[in-house]
């Protein structure tokens, strides 16, 4: 499935805000003019401004009924006003577009769109999750691990990857279901990633076309000119090859580790939903990444996002930046605003400015930054400049 849009109402930082979305099922953008990349969704916003809440509001939407039992802990969603406690509840409204990986014979075809209201009610200290639908048959895939259908990944800003040697997927599994384990990044700071040598050897033994693709997939996320992966493992780890220059992942520097890190795990994911026949970069979903570019040099910024789009076309990506980098690698339609209100709440919006052909000091003087200047002596920040 992907997402169309989404509402908020005293949901952290957000008092009441939405936001529309592009992705690959749309025959136009939100504003009904085409975008070159159909799949992408940058959210930028000062630190607070409540870009990884959103994230977080798409990923429990995308539970649907099963958000209660999830095994996710809800802390301190619902909305606080200065020096006050909180007070009822808060609701989070959003509408997918199913995707011809969602349509098997539990998904009737007459069905294009799907709903998720997902309330979040206070009882004493206590927060707790609260599905407000009333009809659940078209979620009903969701309840099912072994189903191809309502693919969604998250990755929040701490992705550390386990050991190998400590990887304990009995536990994962018996503390939560497979989809929410997908998202428990975002939610968790602590929970750790698969490493490439946990999950892919068995693809390498038993399924040689997938371990095929991962390793093409990997390299072209990757791009010409850096490390290669190479698909050998030494001493239980994989190899990336650089030059003449061979390097197990653990000795990697920390900006590759951190981008390898994830798009091997997510790869995991990937060959784990992707149906039978059907090519690893076709598959069809959504994938929320908070701080994509961590680590990353500024030359692998401006290409990382248009690389991702292309290599992975079916799938519908909402990440997080600071970058204007990453935001003059895209159009405006691509592009969410978080702003900090003066009443304290937060609101998205899109601009129309046009950053496509701005270096990134013009990008940081437009109202997506919302800066006076780029001196460190003369610049200021509003935070509650409203977009044009």
């Amino acid at each position: 499935m992907y997402i169309d849009s989404i509402c908020m109402r005293e949901f952290r930082t957000f008092k009441r805000s939405s936001v529309e979305f592009v992705h690959p099922g749309l025959r136009s953008n939100p504003n009904s003019e085409s975008a070159e990349l159909r799949n992408m969704n940058l959210v930028i916003g000062a630190n607070g401004s409540g870009k990884t809440t959103l994230l977080k509001g798409v990923a429990l939407s995308a539970l649907g009924p099963a958000v209660a039992e999830s095994g996710l802990f809800p802390y301190y969603l619902i909305r606080r006003e200065a020096g006050q406690p909180a007070e009822g509840g808060a609701l989070i409204e959003a509408a997918f577009t199913p995707n011809s990986q969602d349509r098997n014979r539990q998904f009737p075809d007459r069905i294009s769109r799907i709903e998720s209201r997902v309330r979040i009610d206070l009882r004493g200290d206590l927060e707790r999750f609260r599905w407000m639908n009333g009809d659940d048959k078209p979620w009903h895939p969701i309840y099912s691990d072994s189903s191809d259908a309502f693919f969604f990944v998250g990755y929040g800003a701490n992705r550390r990857v386990e050991k190998v040697n400590r990887v304990d997927e009995a536990g994962r599994r018996a503390s939560s279901f497979s989809r929410a384990r997908r998202i428990m990044s975002l939610f968790e700071e602590t929970y750790s990633l698969l490493p490439l040598s946990h999950w892919l050897p068995r693809y390498e033994s038993r399924n040689p076309g997938r371990f095929s693709q991962v390793k093409t997939l990997m390299n072209g996320l990757i791009g010409r000119g850096r490390y290669r992966f190479t698909g050998e493992m030494e001493d239980g780890e994989y190899i990336f090859e650089h030059g003449k220059v061979r390097v197990p992942f653990p000795a990697l520097s920390d900006g590759y580790r951190a981008l390898l890190g994830w798009i091997g795990d997510l790869l995991y994911h990937v060959c784990e939903t992707c149906p039978s026949g059907k090519r690893l970069d076709r598959n069809e979903g959504i994938v929320m990444i908070d701080e994509v570019d961590l680590h990353i040099h500024p030359g692998w910024q401006m290409e990382l996002l248009p690389r991702l789009a292309r290599k992975l076309p079916g799938i519908q990506f909402i990440v997080t930046s600071h970058s204007p980098l990453l935001v003059g690698s895209l159009e405006w339609q691509n592009i969410i605003i978080a702003r900090q209100q003066r009443n304290g709440s937060s609101a998205l919006a899109r601009s129309r400015v046009d950053v496509s052909k701005l270096d990134a000091d013009q990008i940081l003087l437009t109202k997506l930054f919302g800066l006076g200047g780029t001196d460190s002596h003369m610049g200021t920040f509003s935070g509650f400049s409203p977009p044009s």
